[in-house]
């Protein structure tokens, strides 16, 4: 029996003020539309996630693609700023990767760097996106990654060692010559695979401090013993609550836990 896709979080901003509330909110649910609402159900892998934006709407991309075979695209970025024109560019971020997805699992490299090149010819020459991209195969658990300057997700093993997955390549959008190489990893049952931007773990309270990564991982640990879903929930509400309701940059989070295959 499958495990069944965790429901992404999209949770509204409070205290944003905007030129036309109407149009903004408008252009609010467009976005989220453009962001998967379902996403493939595998055998060992359950996974979720909440999207926090600082304005009404943001320029964090996520996307879950499926490849069929049992194997699934991950991908994870952040647009250099916020609101409106980051919006913008993730849409175009968007809009490239999936259309060109049916490479992904055959030359993730050769597609990242298309993917650059047409984002350098859409994008102005100070904007620039991070990304994660990867493809896991739910037979082998393995996963194999790219990481363009993208903070490091976090693999939280079940005896509680932590793997980073480095950067593979730099940012896209700014260099035209522009390369990058492949890793990979692979899962075991228990296993917890972190991946978020850096509007996570920069989130700051009213002492500036930042949430940083200890934080994070203090209360994945305090809730190793929930589900996924629920360890979104309080992923999100800790952040709203550190904040103060206020996140200065958009905030993604991604949660997915290695299990015994069904």
């Amino acid at each position: 029996m499958q495990s069944e896709g965790t429901p992404f979080l999209t949770i509204k901003p409070s205290g944003a003020s905007w030129p036309s509330v109407e149009e903004m909110e408008c252009a609010r649910e467009v976005q989220m539309r453009l962001l998967r609402r379902s996403i493939p159900a595998l055998n060992t892998l359950q996974y979720g996630g909440c999207y926090l934006p600082a304005q009404s709407i943001g320029g964090d991309y996520y996307d879950f693609i499926h490849l069929g075979l049992g194997r699934v695209g991950i991908a994870l970025g952040d647009i250099s700023g916020k609101g409106v024109p980051a919006a913008i560019m993730m849409a175009s971020l968007q809009a490239i990767l999936r259309s060109h997805s049916a490479s992904l699992s055959h030359d993730i490299a050769r597609l990242l760097r298309l993917v650059n090149r047409l984002f350098c010819e859409c994008t102005a020459e100070t904007n620039f996106a991070t990304l994660f991209l990867g493809e896991y195969d739910d037979a082998t658990r393995v996963l194999r990654y790219a990481n363009c300057g993208h903070p490091p997700p976090l693999v939280i093993r079940r005896n509680l060692h932590i793997d980073r997955l480095e950067s593979t390549g730099t940012v896209l959008g700014i260099f035209r010559d522009w390369n990058c190489s492949l890793s990979e990893i692979t899962l075991a049952c228990g296993d917890t695979l972190l991946m978020f931007t850096d509007g996570v773990t920069e989130a700051e309270n009213s002492l500036a401090e930042e949430f940083g990564e200890k934080r994070l991982l203090e209360l994945v640990d305090r809730c190793r013993h929930l589900t996924v879903s629920e360890l979104v929930h309080e992923a999100a509400a800790a952040l709203r609550s550190f904040s103060g309701q206020h996140l200065r940059d958009d905030a993604t989070l991604l949660v997915a836990r290695c299990m015994e295959s069904s």
